[in-house]
C-alpha cells in the first residue's frame, strides 16, 4: 500500500513529498508481480531513491523501513494519550487550512519527532511546533487563526455557534462535522428542543407549536394571503420555541460549555445574540442556504430509504413552503448582518464556514482584549 509505504519513508528522514513520489516508483516498479518480499521492496525502494534523488540523500536516512513499535505519548496535566495523525489533522483544518495540507503537517511532524526520538511531547509544545510550522510554510494570521482554534476549551467564556437556515440546507450534517474539527461536544437541535416543549404545552395552549413549520399557517388570520399567514404563523412557532433555546444557551453559558445550536427556528436567538455581544459568551449566528431551488429539491430526493421515505415525501409535497420559509430567513438574516453561506458544494461550505467562524471568533475575542487594555 503506497500511504503506509510513504509513511516509513517519511519516518526514514524523506519530505511527504519525497516519499510519495517513491512510493508511487515503487509501485509502477513492482506492478506485474503478484508478490514482494520485504527484502527485495527495502532493496528496491534504496535504488529507486538513488536513480530519483541520488546517493547522497540516501546515506542521509535511517535503514529502518518497517515497524519499529515506538509509539509518540502526547500528555496533559495528569492525561496522556497516543499521538495521532487523525486528531491533529481536524485540529490543524481548524485554521482554514485544506485537509491535505493538514494532513501533511501532521505526517511530516510526526516523522521529525520519530526521527529526534522524541517519544513523549506535551500538547502545548505539541501545538506549539504546529503553530510553528504553519507560521513558516504559510503566513502569521493562519498561524494565530490555528493558536486560536486549538485552545477554544481554554478561552474565558464558551463559544456558541448558532447554524440557522430552513429545512434541507444541510443543518445537521454540517453541524455535526464542525463539531468534530473544532472539538465542541455538544449540539442541540431546536427540533428536539420543540418536542420537549410540546410534551410541556399540549396543543390547546399553544396550538401554533404543535404544527410543522410548513404548516406554520393554519390558524393565522385567513385575511391574510397565503404566504403572510405560512411567515406569520412561522414567526410565532420561532419566539415560542427560541425560550427553549434560550434555556439551554443559557445552561451553557452558566457551565462555560461551548456548543453548536442548530435549526429552523434560530432568527430570534441569533438577534439577541447580536445584541448581547460577548457579554456572556462567544457568539456565532449563521444561515446556511440553497440558492439554487432545483438542488434544494434535490437534497430532498437523495434522503435517506426505509423510514425515511414518507418524511421525505412530506417535504416534497410541501417544498414550496420550504421555498417561503427559506427566502423569508435568508432577506432576515441579512438585515440583521448574519452571514448567509450557500451550501451547494459541501466541502467549499466547510471550509467556508470553518473560516467564517475562526475569523468571527478572533475578533471578538481581540475586541475583549482591547477593552480590557
Amino acid at each position: 500500500m503506497r500511504g503506509m509505504l510513504a509513511h516509513k519513508l517519511i519516518q526514514r528522514g524523506l519530505s511527504f513529498d519525497q516519499a510519495y513520489q517513491i512510493s508511487k516508483d515503487a509501485k509502477s516498479f513492482f506492478h506485474e508481480q503478484a508478490e514482494v518480499s520485504s527484502e527485495s521492496l527495502m532493496r528496491s525502494v534504496d535504488a529507486l531513491i538513488v536513480k530519483r534523488y541520488g546517493k547522497e540523500l540516501l546515506k542521509g536516512l535511517t535503514k529502518e523501513l518497517f515497524p519499529s513499535g515506538k509509539q509518540i505519548c502526547v500528555f496533559r496535566r495528569n492525561a496522556t494519550a497516543p499521538f495521532s495523525k487523525g486528531l491533529l489533522t481536524q485540529s490543524i483544518t481548524a485554521s482554514g487550512l485544506k485537509p491535505e495540507e493538514a494532513f501533511q503537517i501532521a505526517f511530516e511532524l510526526e516523522a521529525n519527532l520519530m526521527k529526534e526520538d522524541i517519544l513523549r511531547i506535551s500538547k502545548k509544545k505539541l501545538f506549539g511546533e504546529v503553530f510553528s510550522i504553519i507560521k513558516n510554510k504559510y503566513n502569521s494570521h493562519i498561524a494565530d487563526l490555528y493558536k486560536l482554534a486549538s485552545r477554544i476549551d481554554e478561552l474565558d467564556r464558551p463559544v456558541i455557534i448558532y447554524l440557522g437556515g430552513a429545512s434541507g440546507t444541510g443543518k445537521s450534517v454540517m453541524s455535526t462535522f464542525l463539531a468534530g474539527r473544532l472539538g465542541i461536544n455538544k449540539i442541540t437541535g431546536t427540533d428536539t428542543i420543540r418536542e420537549i416543549m410540546r410534551l410541556v404545552f399540549k396543543r390547546d395552549l399553544l396550538p401554533s407549536l404543535h404544527n410543522s413549520s410548513t404548516k406554520a399557517g393554519i390558524g393565522m388570520p385567513k385575511t391574510l394571503e397565503k404566504s403572510a399567514r405560512l411567515i406569520g404563523g412561522f414567526c410565532l412557532q420561532a419566539q415560542q420555541v427560541s425560550v427553549g433555546v434560550k434555556a439551554v444557551v443559557d445552561r451553557a453559558v452558566k457551565e462555560k460549555t461551548s456548543m453548536i445550536i442548530e435549526g429552523i427556528h434560530l432568527l430570534p436567538n441569533m438577534q439577541q445574540a447580536i445584541k448581547e455581544g460577548t457579554k456572556r459568551a462567544f457568539h456565532i449566528p449563521i444561515t446556511l442556504s440553497l440558492m439554487n431551488e432545483k438542488d434544494h429539491r434535490d437534497r430532498f430526493f437523495e434522503r435517506g430509504k426505509g423510514n425515511e421515505l414518507r418524511r421525505k415525501e412530506i417535504y416534497l409535497r410541501s417544498f414550496e413552503n420550504i421555498r417561503t420559509i427559506h427566502e423569508f430567513v435568508n432577506l432576515e438574516s441579512e438585515k440583521n448582518e448574519i452571514e448567509v453561506v450557500d451550501n451547494e458544494d459541501f466541502d467549499e461550505t466547510t471550509n467556508t464556514l470553518m473560516q467564517l467562524i475562526i475569523n468571527t471568533l478572533q475578533e471578538q475575542v481581540n475586541s475583549i482584549n482591547l477593552t480590557k487594555s
